[in-house]
């Protein structure tokens, strides 16, 4: 007989999970929009996403665009660091996206690729006296697409 033992989550588990949740909803939902409801099958919460946002069927463009904006309003902060670079010639190289600090903590980190677009996106979250840990359990399309909404440029 095995037995199979229940991992409690932190807080800041049930926090990086809701968010993952949430920022997958939205990436489905703007799928939706964008194909213009064409030959998708929506979870629960991507039409709980788009009813939400009054989609009415005919409005994808109106309710593609509410997706952006709500999504781009969801971080504290968007912060970019730069390595080692002349006066002057500074250039960002790294990105943050804070979404929730304290305990429980949030972030989504990333590199900056020539062009300032994300890449090797990853979660992360924090409780009190804990070190920044990876949350892996997250659709990796979705949080790409969740990072590419925001400009890290000059």
């Amino acid at each position: 007989m095995t037995a199979t033992i229940a991992k409690e989550l932190s807080h800041a588990e049930v926090n990086a999970q809701a968010w993952a949740e949430s920022i997958a909803a939205a990436h489905e939902a703007h799928r939706f929009c964008l194909e213009e409801g064409w030959g998708r099958f929506l979870s629960r919460e991507a039409k709980a996403c788009l009813k939400e946002l009054g989609y009415d069927g005919t409005n994808h463009a109106q309710v593609l665009e509410a997706i952006e904006e709500q999504s781009r309003a969801n971080p504290l902060s968007v912060l970019v660091s730069s390595g080692w670079s002349a006066p002057g010639e500074l250039e960002p190289d790294e990105f943050l996206l804070l979404l929730s600090t304290g305990g429980p903590a949030l972030r989504i980190v990333g590199e900056l690729d020539c062009d300032n677009e994300p890449m090797r996106v990853c979660m992360q979250h924090q409780d009190w006296g804990t070190p920044w840990t990876e949350w892996l359990d997250v659709d990796r399309e979705a949080l790409q697409w969740f990072a590419g909404l925001f400009w890290y440029g000059d």
